[in-house]
């Protein structure tokens, strides 16, 4: 039965209900975020919250959710059907991770659920129970193997710990992943069109946030709590938008002019866009490419909030786009996005250890074309949200050494505020992890059109 599927039933704990259909979604593929930005809306602040925190944390702990239920059931969870499966791991995360949710709640919703939605309501009620009588003196995962060990402890797929262990080491592996399981902070980036830090700051707080300015971004603002972000009135008045510290940083590396043209390929939904915009002082023009019209509708409805009149949306394949010359090009390439998992934690489950050469294929072809967009003396700068060379650095090198001198790494430190100078490598690269700086897992790199 798809959960997803079903009308609400009105004696059912409606939250804990949606977040069911959100998990079990999740699981066949779906992406977690637009399940719940399409499922939160008709919830008030307090049950929306608690919904994402349902469905983050389930999917954030999930392999160690498995272990434990495997410790008190006679077969493994991952044998039953997705809708059982699920309601054990709710049920499990708010016993055990959850202090504030009383256990004969967290047992009784469970098993309800388990009624209209499981086939083992029985199954769900004793698993549970047992389960709430011994989470004082829980058996802790111990395996010979140091990759199985992490992966069940941290709730991360093998093939990517064996990846990250063979790159890092197992003691930088360990930091990582445990800060893929810290919740991402909220980021917002100034509109500079309409405001200062300065100002949007002390705007915030008078609404009611606690804010405090980023370290490395100078646009930056971290909102540690606020009535609710669209009720705030900056929000309304497009003085802001939604945007992690790392990826403000990528937009001042292209360091656009006022009157330049500027394409942002694979750009929905238009956070770099509207910034390239901003600092352009909407003088010039953006062309917001991208192959999903649906998405470009979201360009379009954040660039009418923010002001930006120079954003113009295109539908159209990055890899074969040809319309015109540009000043500068931002190839923000689809890669695996293993760099952001702390923000979406169902890319973990959702993604295979294929993901990376399948990606860079694709990178190696957008790259290819949109190189040739640049003007001569322009600028092209790729970036990713992934941690992994072979999408990265290995790709940039390949590509400057098949291109016969048309194209050189540039030095991107000019252009960055001098806090996030230290995030430059040696070899002119950008790189932040979740670990260390504590930001979303980025890569970029600015290359020059040689005239």
């Amino acid at each position: 039965m798809r959960v997803d599927n079903v009308k609400p039933v009105p004696h059912k704990d409606r939250p804990r209900e949606r977040a069911l259909a959100v998990l079990c979604g999740a699981e066949r593929g779906t992406f977690a975020d637009s399940l719940l930005e399409a499922s939160r809306r008709e919830f008030d602040g307090r049950d929306s919250a608690f919904i994402l925190e349902l469905v983050y944390g389930v999917l954030r702990n999930r392999s160690w959710l498995d272990w434990t239920l495997d410790r008190f059931s006679a077969n493994p969870v991952a044998t039953t059907d997705s809708g059982t499966r699920n309601i054990l791991r709710l049920g499990a995360y708010q016993l055990l991770l959850l202090d504030k949710v009383p256990a004969s709640a967290a047992v009784n919703t469970a098993t309800e659920l388990a009624k209209e939605y499981g086939r083992k309501s029985g199954y769900v009620n004793g698993l549970l129970r047992n389960l709430e009588r011994s989470r004082n003196a829980l058996p802790r995962p111990a395996f010979d193997e140091p990759v199985r060990q992490l992966s069940v402890q941290y709730s991360h797929p093998e093939w990517l710990v064996r990846r990250w262990v063979g790159r890092f080491g197992q003691e930088r592996t360990e930091k990582l992943l445990a800060a893929c399981n810290r919740p991402a902070p909220l980021v917002i980036r100034t509109n500079i069109l309409r405001t200062t830090r300065d100002k949007l700051k002390q705007t915030l707080v008078a609404e009611g946030a606690e804010v405090r300015e980023t370290r490395y971004s100078s646009a930056g603002i971290e909102l540690l709590s606020s009535p609710g972000l669209t009720d705030l009135a900056a929000f309304r008045e497009g003085r802001f938008l939604v945007q992690d510290e790392a990826a403000q940083l990528v937009g001042m590396m292209v360091a656009p002019k006022a009157g330049e043209a500027l394409l942002d390929a694979c750009a929905a939904p238009g956070g770099k866009a509207t910034h390239l915009a901003e600092l352009m002082d909407n003088q010039g023009s953006v062309v917001a490419l991208d192959s999903d019209a649906g998405r470009l509708k979201r360009v379009a409805e954040n660039s009418a909030r923010l002001g930006t009149t120079i954003v113009r949306p295109v539908t159209g394949d990055a890899a074969i786009f040809e319309e015109g010359l540009f000043d500068k090009v931002l190839v923000d390439a689809p890669c695996s996005g293993l760099g952001v998992l702390r923000r979406h934690p169902d890319g973990r489950w959702n993604k295979s250890g294929k993901i990376v050469a399948e990606r860079q294929a694709v990178q190696r072809s957008i790259l290819a074309n949109c190189a040739s967009l640049v003007k001569p003396g322009g600028a092209l700068i790729y970036a990713t949200c992934t941690t992994e060379p072979e999408e990265n650095e290995d790709l940039i090198n390949a590509f400057i050494a098949s291109g016969r001198g048309a194209f050189r790494i540039d030095d991107p430190r000019p252009y960055l505020p001098p806090s996030a100078v230290p995030l430059i490598g040696p070899e002119g690269f950008f790189r932040t992890f979740p670990d260390e700086p504590s930001l979303d897992g980025f890569f970029a790199a600015r290359l020059i059109r040689n005239g």
